[in-house]
């Protein structure tokens, strides 16, 4: 069916078939085959609109503020940047929030809103526009950085919000790590805004806080939401003490928890849940409990009364002993029901026998997604770890995060060894990272890895894989200072600085994006003269061998005959 056959369909029946599409590619070059197409796929094509650097927020930004026909599709808004200097001086933050007040007439069906910047916003009027101006925004994000919000900030006078999501910034830590709640006005007035003004509220994400005094209880623990599902904690502190009554009594927290039965997702730490406070939990609570993030010594206190868990998170990185494999297995195995896992493990030497990928995959046979990450050391070579894991019949999604091996092989070789490993996959991701690099920060968000490629596979008729859609990533060089503008040209060498060698916060760096079509029939060439000159391979090596050879070959005759 051609693109006049197709526009002429309803315009109901393009959004059903919009929304079929599952890669956002996709969505957009069938948009762009007509206005009569791009104008009927708009409420699914900007329906989650996701910015990622500064740039890219000021340029869309303002498209949408002349483009109303456009904004009044966007239902989920989530806005992100780094800062370029201090919170006064940041041009990206005042631009991008002042952009973000005057658009908020437009955004008629917003419901979700997400500022996960350095700083709060510079335009505290954003949040007063959006509040007034967006009548379905029930969903709320923000964080702070070195500057907090004022107790007559705009952010705290929402009402009957569904979901609030709180992120500390590197700025915070660095600025407010010793501050006490009883220090804090604003965050008094922040919790009276969830608690007594949003009695509906069903997600919460709170990933730190300011301290509390001694012998003192959070607000939070005093809290009771009837339609919570979703509960995310991270460096919190909730109570110092037992609470009031006898020692025996339960602690405030474990009293919250037994409270809200729908909780579905719960993530929390060491400092917001001590792991040897949840044996006092009552073992019928939480009966709706299936995705949980922790500790490895949380999950082996709730794992036996909660064997219905099928989404796992362990959020600590384990350390591997002689015994590790086998405390790991122990405390799976009791997950009948697990269907996705991710776990980071820190090796301190290079040789690993195996006996670790082989106890996770016996116990967790029903895995469908598995996403593994290996630092310190590199410890597994691609295709041995796919090998590993490719007795797993279910498995559909995975992501393998490690050090390479110093000779080990490119990323187009070793995403051609994933899928002869395991041709069932639907799509694979596989990022390699420098053996410095601390596993507190991520490194797909912040863009602080060596490679990182995104592949889908494409099967024939019988389900057999015949190509690859490859999108790898590699940052760009950039050079420490600027060029002087002159019109010839130098030879500047290239020096390399390590993001963490000065203490200010990690800044993405610039991508440099490649997507291609991978062949995987036999028979084939996957790459061209040119890719092979470039290849990080064995086969590279020798290609660019090759080519330096035949060019002072050609030199040295041009000089005889000459």
């Amino acid at each position: 069916m051609n693109s006049l056959n197709l526009a002429a369909l309803p315009g109901d029946l393009l959004l059903e078939v919009a929304s079929c599409l599952s890669s956002r590619t996709d969505i957009l070059n069938l948009a762009l085959s007509s206005n009569h197409l791009f104008i009927s796929t708009c409420p699914v094509l900007y329906a989650h609109v996701h910015l990622g650097t500064a740039e890219q927020c000021q340029r869309t930004l303002s498209m949408l503020h002349s483009r109303p026909n456009i904004a009044r599709h966007i239902q989920k808004l989530y806005i992100r940047f780094s800062s370029s200097s201090d919170y006064m001086l940041d041009i990206n933050g005042i631009a991008i929030s002042a952009l973000l007040r005057g658009l908020a007439p437009k955004l008629d069906v917003l419901h979700t809103f997400i500022w996960d910047a350095d700083e709060i916003p510079q335009c505290d009027d954003m949040w007063f526009a959006l509040r007034m101006s967006c009548p379905r925004l029930r969903t709320l994000g923000t964080c702070y950085g070195s500057v907090i919000p004022s107790q007559r900030s705009h952010l705290l006078e929402f009402k009957n919000l569904r979901g609030f999501s709180l992120t500390l910034k590197y700025g915070y830590y660095t600025h407010h790590s010793d501050d006490f709640q009883d220090a804090l006005p604003f965050d008094n007035r922040l919790w009276d805004m969830l608690i007594r003004r949003s009695p509906d509220l069903e997600e919460l994400h709170v990933l730190g806080g300011p301290l509390i005094l001694d012998g003192t209880v959070h607000p939070l623990c005093t809290a009771r939401w009837p339609l919570l599902h979703s509960l995310s904690l991270g460096d919190l502190m909730l109570d110092w003490s037992s609470g009031p009554g006898p020692m025996s009594s339960k602690r405030p927290f474990v009293a919250f928890l037994e409270a809200h039965q729908r909780l579905r997702f719960f993530r929390t730490s060491r400092t917001a849940l001590s792991p040897h406070i949840i044996t006092s939990l009552d073992p019928s609570a939480l009966p709706h409990l299936t995705h949980f993030a922790g500790s490895l010594e949380h999950l082996q206190a709730l794992a036996p009364s909660h064997p219905q868990i099928t989404h796992l998170a362990i959020e600590e990185p384990l350390i591997i002993r002689d015994l590790a494999p086998l405390s790991i297995a122990g405390v799976l195995q009791s997950l009948h029901c697990l269907t996705e896992l991710r776990i980071a493990f820190v090796f301190h030497s290079s040789y690993e026998s195996g006996n670790l990928i082989k106890n996770l995959v016996s116990t967790c046979p029903g895995l469908t997604t598995l996403e593994i990450t290996c630092a310190r050391r590199p410890s597994f070579k691609v295709d041995t770890l796919a090998r590993s894991v490719s007795c797993l019949p279910r498995l559909r999604h995975l992501r393998l995060t490690l050090v390479p091996v110093a000779t080990g092989d490119s990323l187009r070789v070793c995403a051609s060894h994933v899928v002869q490993a395991i041709p069932r996959l639907h799509s694979f991701a596989l990022t390699f990272i420098s053996s410095s690099l601390p596993l507190s920060l991520t490194p797909v968000e912040f863009g602080l890895y060596e490679q990182s490629g995104n592949y889908v596979i494409r099967t024939d008729e019988h389900g057999l894989p015949h190509s690859l859609s490859c999108t790898e990533r590699r940052p760009a060089l950039r050079l420490p200072f600027t060029l002087p503008s002159i019109p010839i040209p130098l030879a500047v060498p290239l020096l390399a600085f390590s993001p963490f060698a000065s203490p200010s916060p990690p800044r993405e760096r610039k991508m440099r994006i490649q997507q291609f079509l991978l062949d995987l029939r036999p028979g084939t060439s996957n790459y061209g003269g040119l890719g092979l000159i470039l290849e990080r391979s064995t086969a590279g090596d020798e290609a660019r061998v090759l080519a330096v050879l035949v060019a002072l070959s050609g030199l040295a005759l041009w000089g005889f005959f000459a």
